[in-house]
């Protein structure tokens, strides 16, 4: 499996327009998981060292063919340091289908395109579930075609990371409760199922981002750092109580350090308060 970089993480997530503490109350009226995301766009401001508004990371689901959906995350580099990372632009694309009863996703087919002044590499994951497995391929970059698979155990449902976290938003591993736990399978590596681990910060739990608790409320994530390039794979994340993403922080990125993102836009298809006072110190 090729390396995600932890600079895109701290950006990718979406913003639902339909809080999952708003919708578990009203169940008889709460939208399918695509129509409280269908349409946005989130733009991200990211930094790192000394440095901020190096790069802009978007991402948005759209409609696609078949009855599926497209979660597309893209980020590039700009001004000065656009020279010094070799003009990159890294995009994920992630098709999609809703459960049965519409209240979570599932990936179909994970792609991602990393761009360095003309050079390209590629890989495709494909996510077999009648088969219980996950293949992928890579290849560019000057080196040959690799591939690979992994075992989905019976009863299990893995998740790459951007589908993952639209579902975590949504309410699908359960409500945001402080000091609440998730572990959400990924990626197989042959017969091993690794974990994103999720953590809901509780009363004197610090980080390195600045919130106010009573309207926000920070996550801290664990990853497996070879697939993000991080020394340690930790992530922080702050929500609205509403689940919009405001700040992040990739921690430990390998040549970056600590890498920071804030979001500066927003493109919904209905109106949305931020409601968030977070700032990343």
């Amino acid at each position: 499996m090729k390396k995600i970089p932890l600079i895109l993480l701290a950006v990718f997530l979406a913003m639902a327009t339909v809080s999952p503490a708003q919708a578990g109350n009203q169940k008889n009226k709460r939208p399918a998981i695509a129509d409280a995301f269908l349409d946005e766009e989130l733009t991200y401001n990211i930094g790192f060292w000394i440095f901020e508004n190096v790069a802009e990371g978007k991402v948005s689901l759209k409609k696609g063919a078949d009855g599926d959906y497209i979660a597309t995350l893209s980020a590039y580099t700009t001004g000065v340091v656009e020279w010094a990372l070799l003009k990159r632009k890294d995009t994920y694309t992630v098709h999609l289908k809703m459960s049965e009863d519409g209240q979570r996703f599932i990936p179909k087919t994970f792609e991602k395109s990393v761009e360095m002044r003309g050079t390209v590499r590629q890989s495709i994951t494909y996510f077999d579930y009648e088969n219980g497995v996950v293949r992928w391929k890579a290849w560019g970059g000057g080196k040959d075609e690799r591939e690979g698979e992994g075992t989905i155990p019976p009863g299990v449902s893995v998740y790459d990371p951007i589908t993952a976290f639209y579902n975590f938003r949504y309410g699908v591993y359960g409500p945001p409760e402080e000091g609440r736990e998730y572990k959400i399978h990924t990626f197989p590596k042959g017969d091993e199922v690794p974990f994103i681990e999720l953590r809901i910060a509780k009363n004197g739990d610090k980080g390195n981002i600045e919130y106010d608790p009573k309207e926000a409320f920070l996550v801290f994530a664990k990853v497996n750092k070879d697939l993000f390039g991080s020394q340690s794979g930790n992530i922080e994340v702050v929500f609205t109580k509403d689940m919009l993403p405001t700040d992040a922080v990739a921690k430990d990125i390998i040549f970056f350090g600590d890498v920071r993102g804030k979001l500066v836009k927003m493109g919904v298809s209905m109106g949305f308060e931020n409601k968030a006072a977070a700032k990343t110190r």
